[in-house]
């Protein structure tokens, strides 16, 4: 494709723009033949969920793996069901959406196919970023390294439209899986997780969004004070042809279901589950029992964040780490109420991706209101490609959202999550 230069507030139309230009190709004979294909293994990810789901609960209503300490099935067994059941129901509900958010984009690829190198890739390459102009002399010369000097992953609107319906899908799924496991196996329902949707679920919501934003901005303002970022201009969207309302729209999306299906799965089910199980087996009281829970819940959040570009580098895994025991507390510090975590969540990825320009575990963005450019020689300093989680000052940025979570609610009193531990 055409190289393109990115630019202020946009006016194209995004995925509607090319929907005219899309509907008047038509498939090839060779695409056409890749459809049965396409829509046999998106019909084998069906059997596959159906299959997953039906022998959970064959299972369980046969009393397989019980426990006579918890009175239902084992944690392990549970467990083991838990992961797998979402990891399919998870892929399967990626793939529908993509096929949905093919169609609103008008392109002509055949049902079922799977996602293409195009949709799959981190940056793409024929954005040019950042333009010279803006760059300090210094900067200037660091440009023409091979790569991406600048680190900070940029694609089109319109792939960051597919990326939120795939992102809702997965939600779809970690939703799906999180409800029938507690429904089957728990005897729970959604609220006793801490999805009770009451007044203070919303209230501590918007807590947790301010408090995720604003110490996104204490560590935006430690790192452009100390020279590892530098500032380009406001409003930057870096696809000719996208407008930049759109594209804020498509990750404000984006960011709302990542935050629902991590928090949901992991700071709800496992971690409530894990500390249920650590107090009725080892004889724990129900904090500390909450607390080992914790560290095994933030071990698998690190897991989660593996694949993303620069996961595994030892200071990203560890600030991964650090961000797991910080949402873990949101949980316990609220009471057992996911809404504050849920906002922190969200929060802290739309401010860091998009409002301050910086890299979110190196998911790509389309637009962003402060564009920033990363030094190319200070990136054991700032993060790099995975961003400021990889960086130095983070663990800074959650003892700071810590600190305010306790001037907000105060040391732990029990509250949802204890009382139902204990």
């Amino acid at each position: 494709s055409s190289q393109q230069r990115a630019r202020p507030i946009g006016r194209g139309h995004g995925c509607g723009q090319e929907k005219k230009k899309e509907k008047e190709k038509r498939p090839s004979n060779a695409a056409t033949a890749r459809a049965a294909p396409g829509a046999f293994l998106l019909g084998l990810r069906g059997f596959a969920v159906l299959a997953v789901f039906s022998i959970g609960h064959t299972l369980e209503a046969n009393g397989a793996f019980l426990s006579e300490v918890d009175q239902k099935m084992s944690i392990w067994a549970r467990l083991f069901f838990f992961v797998v059941a979402q990891a399919v129901a998870n892929e399967f509900c990626i793939l529908w959406m993509l096929q949905l958010a093919r169609r609103l984009c008008g392109e002509s690829l055949p049902f079922g196919a799977e996602m293409t190198p195009e949709e799959r890739a981190e940056n793409d390459p024929s954005i040019v970023w950042p333009p010279k102009d803006l760059l300090s002399e210094e900067l200037r010369r660091l440009a023409d390294r091979k790569g991406q000097p600048f680190f900070l992953n940029h694609v089109t609107g319109k792939r960051r439209f597919k990326d939120a319906c795939m992102r809702f899908g997965m939600t779809l799924g970690s939703v799906f899986t999180v409800w029938c496991t507690c429904r089957w196996m728990d005897k729970r329902n959604l609220a006793d997780l801490g999805l009770t949707l009451d007044a203070p679920f919303w209230s501590e919501a918007l807590v947790g969004m301010v408090v995720g934003i604003t110490i996104v901005a204490f560590m935006f303002v430690v790192e452009l004070q100390l020279g590892w970022i530098h500032f380009l201009r406001f409003f930057e969207v870096f696809d000719m042809s996208d407008n930049f309302a759109r594209c804020i729209l498509y990750d404000v999306v984006f960011h709302l279901n990542v935050a629902l299906n991590e928090e949901l799965p992991v700071r709800g089910w496992m971690l409530y589950n894990l500390a249920e199980a650590v107090h009725s087996h080892l004889g724990l009281a129900p904090t500390t029992a909450f607390l080992v829970a914790l560290v095994v819940e933030s071990a698998f959040f690190v897991v989660m964040h593996l694949q993303s570009p620069g996961g595994t580098e030892l200071k990203s895994m560890i600030n991964i780490f650090l961000g797991g025991l910080a949402g873990g507390l949101n949980v316990l510090f609220t009471g057992g109420r996911l809404g504050f975590t849920l906002g922190w969540h969200f929060g802290w990825n739309i401010a860091m991706g998009n409002v301050f320009g910086l890299s979110t575990s190196g998911i790509p963005i389309s637009a962003t209101f402060v564009s920033v450019a990363p030094h190319p020689e200070k990136r054991r300093l700032h993060g790099g490609v995975f961003g400021p989680e990889g960086g130095f000052v983070s663990p800074f940025a959650y003892a700071l959202g810590i600190a305010l979570l306790w001037l907000v609610y105060g040391f732990p009193k029990g509250g949802i999550l204890l009382a139902a531990v204990g």
